[in-house]
């Protein structure tokens, strides 16, 4: 009986997190973090009993804050073109919601708001030297 629950609860692991792994997939497209946290659950539960997993998830907590450095460079004209972005898809997200001839504007429309959020919170450093400046 033993041999049985040792199994079962690793094949239960597994399965719980290959569909976390798939539902991150499923509701990545949703505005916020969409399947971000999910993929991770699924990975972490994956990396127990899988030796594959645990090297992903190690390089990807290892390498994960260079993308962040990479896509967002400290330099002057990258801020102004991102904050540029911002505005731009704002406009269109205030656009397409205020149209709203159908369901999938109003759906495109949230995703966009969300999204230039995203990146002018991602592009915070610009904002931090505007207020040293202020001052």
């Amino acid at each position: 009986m033993n041999y049985f629950q040792k199994h079962a609860k690793r094949i239960a692991t597994d399965v719980l997190g290959y569909l976390l792994i798939l539902g991150g997939v499923a509701f990545g497209w949703l505005p916020g973090p969409g399947g971000i946290p999910l993929i991770l659950a699924g990975l972490g539960l994956l990396s127990i009993n899988n030796e594959w997993a645990a090297r992903l998830r190690d390089y990807l907590l290892k390498h994960g804050g260079k993308a962040v450095q990479i896509l967002f460079p400290p330099r002057a004209m990258v801020q102004v073109l991102y904050d540029i972005l911002v505005i731009e898809l704002l406009v269109l997200a205030t656009y397409l919601a205020h149209r709203h001839a159908a369901i999938w504007e109003i759906s495109v429309a949230i995703g966009l708001f969300f999204g230039s959020l995203f990146v002018a919170a991602m592009n915070r450093e610009r904002y931090l030297r505007f207020k040293r400046k202020r001052k």
